[in-house]
């Protein structure tokens, strides 16, 4: 597949572009395009060259999403001093991501976990900017409900499982591999009557809450917001089991990056609650603030992808790469 050569992102013929939640979500994901271009060339800085994987956006159309990112752009153009090239695609899918990489085709790169592990070797472990504070980190749980006589793992032998497809959703099967083979359950495939996904929590916690389905995996914020919204849920279904709190998305540096740029692209993200539109942009997208972190940040995810390694090559089962 060629890759298209990455070009300074435009910011015109955006405003028929609605700022839906749809299209807040785009615009979390995708904040990175820091203008305007003389300011950076006046200082001898070179453009950041970002790259966005396609792993991070769920349930989002990607021209809306493309539209949304313009939209930011244009707000804070007049802001900042630093010019981001992406993709003119903006979202690039896992292997494109993993072949610049690779290739030192890019300097700065928002992926999830199960894509970093794959290339940790050529980026940069002492600047991973991530979400601060409890809201960004990710757990997942394992449901059933409370009067269904499921109380441990090893109940759930043959039954009815539904799980949340989410972006933050990416290390759940790896953990759920890994808890099984902890057991000796097996691997999932096998231990399982039968396993369904849906990308809306409310369609795999509410199967469980009347009695269509046996048990769920999904994210406890997602589990929190549905008993937010009805606490009977709450009462009525019970953890058989629980992940590590984990960092799972991420923006991260390639290890040969060392422009200009580099601290001042870092400082943006955390800089965005001291600024009108960078609050605006906390409140659409419900996060209190981006922060740099370094590698320890990771360890939880990365241990549960090494654990559920170990467990696909013990049972003889083919999984993905990382």
């Amino acid at each position: 597949m060629s890759m298209e050569k990455p070009s300074p992102v435009p910011v015109s013929g955006t405003h028929s572009v609605t700022s839906s939640r749809r299209h807040a979500l785009a615009l979390m994901l995708g904040v990175g395009g820091w203008v305007p271009g003389p300011l950076a060339v006046a200082d001898g800085a070179a453009p950041v060259r970002l790259a966005i994987s396609e792993s991070l956006v769920a349930d989002v159309n990607l021209n809306d999403a493309r539209a949304a990112m313009m939209i930011w752009l244009k707000r804070i153009m007049s802001d900042l001093n630093v010019v981001v090239e992406v993709n003119s695609k903006v979202f690039e899918n896992t292997e494109e991501i993993l072949r610049r990489a690779r290739g030192s085709q890019l300097d700065c790169v928002a992926l999830n976990v199960v894509e970093y592990r794959q290339i940790a070797g050529v980026l940069d472990p002492s600047h991973v900017i991530a979400e601060g504070g409890a809201p960004g980190q990710e757990q997942y749980l394992l449901l059933a409900r409370r009067n269904s006589g499921i109380q441990h793992l090893g109940e759930l032998r043959g039954r009815r499982l539904c799980m949340l497809k989410a972006p933050k959703m990416c290390v759940a099967p790896d953990w759920l591999s890994t808890i099984l083979d902890e057991g000796h359950f097996g691997p999932s495939e096998q231990f399982f009557g039968s396993v369904a996904t849906d990308s809306k929590a409310s369609r795999v916690v509410l199967p469980v809450f009347f009695g269509q389905s046996d048990a769920c995996l999904t994210s406890k914020r997602s589990f929190d917001t549905m008993c937010e919204l009805n606490p009977q849920v709450a009462k009525d279904l019970t953890v058989i089991a629980s992940s590590p709190v984990m960092v799972v998305t991420f923006y991260i540096f390639h290890r040969n990056y060392h422009g200009l740029s580099r601290e001042r692209f870092a400082k943006v993200y955390s800089d965005l609650p001291n600024s009108a539109a960078g609050r605006q942009l906390a409140t659409l997208f419900q996060f209190e603030n981006l922060v740099v972190k370094d590698i320890a940040c990771l360890a939880p995810a990365l241990g549960v992808l090494a654990s559920a390694e170990r467990a696909r090559g013990k049972s003889g089962v083919g999984g993905r790469k990382g």
